[in-house]
């Protein structure tokens, strides 16, 4: 077993992890119920975010004041899309 995880038996809804795993494409429950935990936890992670953002005075010290976005998109150049033949 790899480091880090741990087998369990846990009582799942099977109805919910067939619907998880049709929706998600996922071939095997491991994989659902994984994905699953992660986007709880990025959900979570952006609840607390949202319980406790940062104060204004550390938002104006995270961005450069010299950065320009504008200038920043003009530097990239894009591709144009070729069309396929059929």
């Amino acid at each position: 077993m790899k480091a880090g995880l741990i087998k369990t038996t846990i009582e799942i809804d099977e109805a919910k992890l067939k619907r998880i795993m049709d929706m998600g494409g996922f071939s095997t429950r491991k994989e659902a119920v994984d994905w699953a935990l992660t986007e709880a936890e990025r959900i979570a992670s952006l609840d607390r975010i949202a319980e406790n953002p940062w104060p204004s005075s550390v938002v104006r010290e995270a961005v450069d004041p010299s950065y320009d976005v504008t200038a920043s998109r003009k530097s990239i150049r894009y591709s144009t899309p070729t069309r396929r033949r059929k």
